[in-house]
């Protein structure tokens, strides 16, 4: 089968994305579809002509409007600024088209709950582009969970921490503005580690939140200072049900010492989650600290550890950890619109709306000095 793909967008993310769907034939991954790069969408397609031809596009838009109207499109991919998604999602969800969607889903929940209402008014498949969760160390961490082979968890401890915005001198972007991103770290990164917590451990029932913006202002392109309104670094205190405890940081200024990095702690052991280091693989620990290597049958034995074990690139074809496991969540929401129905343990909008309901308690909670807030589920 062949999926008509259309991009809205050509940032950064959206590059990442094209690098592994443009070399998915190199991979050998066991796909039982192909891709056609049919449209791009893009403010600027006179400037972007070239390199979507180049990638193989056949056709360049200049609105949303006109990219969700061409009738062989099968899927949109939306990799534009956050305050955009629910609109554009909006006009591909009434126009019949699947939607994948980068992360947050959009700026705050009113957006989030009517773009859940909408796709499931159109009956289209619908993905958020949580893409921790799809690569196999996070894979066999699920598993091993379920079989208790750490036990009971208790506590947990995630970092994600970039470096980037330390430079005084990087320009004011909207992902610095609080109503165009929603939030900084927190929304940017963070949000990666409340959807792995949410998926490996529960629920989260409450939360206290920090934040700090340590450089307050930046020029904008006029080469004017502008405030920035969001933060720069957070941490939460979370509660999970279950009785499960524990921390978040995400940092965009954590110099030196970028991680992406996740510790669950059992009553009989723990595992260790090292993403930037060994996407493959977590470490699993016994209640006496010996290291431990969980029967790979019993493992196998799960299908969501089975299919992603299968579409994540091998080593040896790796395109890097950002392109691979981008890659193998585009690959598991068109295989959800290949065969007709979402599959078991997709980030749907309805999580991505989950997972906003916890950064808005989030922010809540920093902007009352850290005080313990439930999160209102009765919003989704």
């Amino acid at each position: 089968m062949e999926i008509n793909y259309g991009l809205a967008g050509l940032g950064t993310i959206a590059k990442t994305h094209l690098l592994g769907l443009r070399n998915l034939p190199l991979l050998n991954v066991p796909v039982d579809f192909s891709i056609n790069l049919k449209a791009l969408y893009s403010t600027h397609p006179i400037e972007n002509m070239e390199t979507a031809k180049s990638c193989g596009f056949t056709e360049i838009v200049d609105t949303m409007e006109k990219l969700v109207s061409l009738e062989d499109l099968d899927v949109v991919d939306i990799c534009t600024p956050n305050f955009l998604h629910c609109q554009q999602t909006l006009l591909a969800a009434q126009a019949g088209k699947h939607i994948y969607c980068e992360k947050p889903l959009a700026s705050n929940s009113k957006e989030t709950r009517l773009m859940v209402e909408e796709v499931k008014k159109s009956n289209v498949v619908n993905q958020v582009a949580f893409v921790m969760r799809f690569n196999p160390a996070v894979a066999s961490a699920h598993a091993a969970i379920k079989q208790g082979v750490i036990g009971r968890p208790y506590a947990f401890r995630g970092e994600l921490l970039h470096s980037s915005y330390l430079i005084p001198e990087k320009a004011m972007t909207w992902r610095l503005q609080k109503n165009k991103s929603g939030g900084g770290a927190l929304a940017d990164l963070g949000i990666h580690l409340i959807d792995l917590v949410r998926f490996l451990l529960g629920e989260i029932q409450s939360v206290s939140c920090l934040t700090d913006t340590i450089i307050k202002q930046r020029k904008n392109s006029e080469g004017i200072f502008q405030q920035v309104d969001v933060d720069d670094w957070a941490s939460l205190s979370l509660q999970v049900e279950g009785n499960v405890k524990g921390t978040i940081e995400a940092s965009r200024l954590a110099v030196g010492n970028d991680a992406n990095r996740l510790w669950i702690y059992g009553d009989k052991g723990s595992l260790f989650i090292d993403l930037d280091h060994n996407p493959y693989y977590p470490t699993f620990y016994d209640e006496r600290g010996q290291r431990i290597y969980p029967d790979p049958k019993l493992l196998a034995q799960d299908p969501f550890y089975e299919r992603i074990a299968k579409l994540y690139p091998n080593s040896k074809l790796s395109q890097g950890f950002m392109v691979d496991t981008h890659l193998t969540s585009l690959l598991w929401f068109l295989s959800s619109v290949v065969e007709g129905k979402t599959l078991d343990h997709t980030p749907t909008f309805e999580e991505g709306n989950r997972a906003q309901l916890v950064l808005e308690a989030a922010y809540q909670s920093s902007s009352q000095n850290g005080c313990l807030v439930p999160v209102n589920h009765n919003q989704t």
